[in-house]
């Protein structure tokens, strides 16, 4: 009779228990989440001025901010689908980075579409008015998105080797 032990759970299983070691590395990246959102009070009355300063502000992290559910949801079903049609899943690291590169520039028009249909047209003249800052920060939301991607992909590397995160 042989333990399994929680580093080595059963393969096949959908759902594992979490392991301390998880659970610290979901704390920490809680923590990192909640510092990079703490700035979204001090940008929010923003939003009606320059187009997308939500998704800049919280470009360089996986998670966006609560606030945001619709887009967050429509988005994200949307994101894991690519991920599943082009790559068959997060199975490379290639797909990891296109597929969290996308998860911001892509909520940029669902949130013009839900504050459209929420009767919050101060956030949609935002576009219309100033059509060059859409452009502008579309590209600043790409370029961030990249680099947070970058970066998470690096850090998830260095504690794959440290033995702090699993392979």
């Amino acid at each position: 009779m042989s333990k399994k032990t929680p580093e080595a759970p059963e393969s096949g299983k959908l759902f594992q228990k979490f392991t301390i070691r998880d659970i610290v590395f979901l704390a920490i990246i809680s923590g990192v989440c909640l510092v990079t959102c703490a700035v979204m009070p001090l940008v929010a009355s923003l939003q009606t001025v320059i187009f997308g300063i939500a998704q800049v502000v919280t470009s360089l992290q996986l998670a966006m901010a609560p606030a945001m559910f619709f887009s967050n949801i429509v988005v994200g079903l949307i994101v894991e689908l690519i991920g599943i049609l082009l790559f068959k899943g997060p199975t490379s690291e290639k797909a990891i980075f296109i597929t969290v590169l996308l998860y911001n520039p892509l909520s940029l028009p669902f949130s013009v579409l839900y504050n459209y249909l929420f009767g919050r047209e101060a956030m949609v003249a935002v576009v219309s008015r100033v059509p060059w800052i859409t452009v502008v920060m579309t590209l600043v939301v790409i370029g961030l998105s990249a680099l947070g991607a970058f970066i998470g992909i690096k850090i998830s590397k260095e504690l794959k080797k440290s033995g702090a995160m699993k392979k």
